[in-house]
């Protein structure tokens, strides 16, 4: 009963899934359009709505790209504000059939690997990824020398899986504890599950251009993975570790969030290939 109420937990979010979904594409009207919509893939009906896995547009700054319809968040389309979701599952990094995503299982919903994807043109693509791991607090703040949260002061590890991971200095740790507590007042106080794992991948020029954050796994997994399937762990107090995943595209501008449990993150490098393919398959211009 335990380890069910620990998953239930999660379904909100997994429920969450379809609140942004935005109302039906109008119909394709012209010759070419319809002899389209001869070829595709009808799913399930809901709410007077078809799925299928027609291409829709969807715009990134000046990219445009045609991505069948079931590879969106919502299989449906780009969100109301523009925003741009794309969703695949492991272990074969492909789209749910088309109407799948909105009655999805527990189980998918741990196999989903999502892509947010945004184009930058505010700030520099490289400092867009920067502000992620560097602690954008006014310098001559007490947070601003807490090492948890700047990669210049944490210990880069040997390099596993393709990525560096930086550990938190346990005596960093301590020194800002101490500082934080004589100018404060009070001490410093960690929330439990607070702490990140950080890991990193450069380009050939040594620039950083994936930035990945994982909870913690000093705390076991709550999840274990068999073969090609996402099993519960045996201890019902485990938790189910995410992983949170930055990589920008600087030849194009564009930056993309992964998220997804992270007994996966051994992939990490096929999720990035995977929506660097996609964008390939299916850019227009």
């Amino acid at each position: 009963m335990r380890k069910r109420a620990r998953w239930l937990l999660l379904l909100p979010a997994c429920l969450a899934a379809g609140a942004c979904a935005q109302s039906a594409p109008t119909a394709p009207e012209d010759e070419e359009a319809q002899t389209m919509s001869d070829t595709v893939t009808r799913g399930r009906t809901m709410d007077g709505y078809t799925y299928t896995d027609a291409p829709v547009d969807a715009r990134l700054g000046p990219h445009l790209f045609r991505f069948p319809a079931n590879y969106y968040y919502d299989q449906m389309g780009p969100f109301f504000d523009g925003s741009l979701g794309l969703r695949v599952q492991w272990p074969d990094l492909a789209p749910m059939p088309p109407g799948e995503t909105s009655r999805q299982t527990m189980d998918a919903f741990m196999k989903a690997v999502d892509y947010a994807l945004d184009y930058v043109d505010r700030v520099p693509i490289r400092e867009s990824l920067r502000r992620g791991y560097m602690n954008g607090l006014p310098r001559d703040s007490i947070e601003y020398r807490d090492p948890e949260n700047r990669l210049d002061l944490r210990v880069a590890q040997p390099e596993a899986m393709g990525l560096v991971r930086y550990d938190l200095d346990p005596d960093a740790a301590a020194a800002y504890a101490q500082a934080y507590e004589a100018e404060r007042g009070q001490p410093y106080a960690t929330i439990p599950g607070w702490r990140k794992d950080w890991y990193v991948a450069r380009d050939a020029e040594g620039e950083i251009v994936t930035f990945i954050e994982c909870d913690t796994d000093e705390i076991t997994d709550g999840l274990i993975v068999d073969g090609s399937e996402l099993r519960p762990s045996p201890n019902p107090k485990d938790r189910v570790a995410q992983c949170r995943h930055r990589l920008i595209l600087p030849e194009d501008d564009i930056s993309v969030r992964i998220t997804y449990v992270r007994v996966v993150l051994p992939d990490w490098k096929r999720f990035e290939d995977r929506i660097k393919q996609i964008l390939r398959d299916y850019r227009v211009r």
